[in-house]
């Protein structure tokens, strides 16, 4: 099984235009909270269609695993919608492995540790949200969408720069996001 499709980064280079990842990006990072409806109907999708692609594809020919995986995705979606902790548990855990995907990818251990990581920061990050829900929703969406911004302005030709420097600038604009976040909301 094949991991780096959950790449955060190779997620928003798979949207066809660049313009709406960078829009996406700093949707989730400066207003995640306040989206969280649609970031719950989307993430349950997401995660639907990528765990039943994969798991179907070894079954079902190309086309069926498809169809079967966007069905998944869009009960998913609605399970999601309908059950708001449900929801919460699987945007927050769905943000958090994707960011943390990208960082993985790059450490040499086998692909099973890594999905074993992945689906404990995915469990983790998703009772926190649960537990905590909007402060644990601002800080993961405010990390998500910084990093998918950044992604796209690397999608779109800017040159961002790499490592600690990238990371570095991933946390400064998390940290607006989140600060921004945290002065808009008000339940």
């Amino acid at each position: 099984m094949d991991l780096s499709h959950l790449d955060l980064t190779a997620i928003i280079g798979s949207i066809p235009s660049p313009v709406l990842s960078l829009a996406l990006g700093v949707g989730i990072c400066f207003m995640g909270y306040r989206l969280r409806q649609a970031g719950i109907m989307l993430a349950g999708a997401l995660i639907g269609y990528l765990i039943t692609y994969d798991v179907a594809s070894m079954v079902l020919d190309g086309t069926a695993a498809m169809v079967a995986a966007v069905v998944v995705a869009l009960l998913l979606a609605a399970f999601c919608s309908w059950l708001y902790d449900a929801g919460v548990f699987v945007l927050c855990g769905g943000c958090a492995a994707l960011l943390a995907s990208g960082y993985l990818m790059q450490l040499p251990l086998d692909h099973w540790l890594q999905l074993g990581i992945l689906v404990l920061l995915f469990v983790a990050a998703g009772i926190l949200g649960v537990k905590l829900d909007q402060p644990a929703m601002i800080v993961i969406t405010g990390f998500a969408g910084s990093s998918c911004l950044l992604s796209s302005l690397g999608e779109l030709g800017w040159m961002a720069p790499e490592g600690t420097a990238r990371n570095a600038l991933l946390l400064i604009v998390a940290i607006i996001g989140i600060s921004i976040q945290f002065a808009t909301t008000h339940d």
